[in-house]
């Protein structure tokens, strides 16, 4: 098995597109976490405060990459995950998967899903994660 890193020059890419996703006026938070569940890059847009307190973002984040880990049992079969939305009253989170570490876009409750995931996989598509 191939444990792959993300190097720091991966992370500045990161960062970059996080914030050029964040320029977008619905969007609250785009960060990219490991496979742990721990930020690495990005995170919420200036002036925007988040809905829940910093702990609960952690453990968040965390069962955001066991879901994901869960739902690729089913890759084989299905093929393999593009993005995962939940809109709830207050919030849209989506997940798009870039290697290990998954893009994790919050924003507004009436914002376009389907424009935001084109954009999200438009600006990470083009990042390749070094493998060391």
């Amino acid at each position: 098995m191939t444990m792959s890193r993300t190097t720091v020059e991966d992370i500045k890419k990161l960062d970059i597109a996080c914030k050029e996703l964040s320029k977008e006026p619905k969007i609250r938070h785009v960060g990219v976490i490991n496979n742990l569940g721990r930020l690495i890059a990005g995170g919420f847009k200036e002036g925007t405060s988040p809905l829940i307190d910093s702990d609960k973002i952690a453990m968040t984040y965390m069962q955001m990459q066991l879901d994901f880990k869960m739902r690729q049992e089913l890759d084989e079969v299905l093929g393999p995950i593009d993005y995962i939305a939940s809109r709830r009253t207050k919030q849209l989170i989506i997940n798009v998967p870039i290697g290990n570490n998954l893009v994790v876009i919050a924003a507004e409750p009436d914002a376009d899903d389907k424009d935001i995931i084109k954009k999200a996989e438009k600006l990470f598509d083009d990042i390749t994660i070094s493998t060391v």
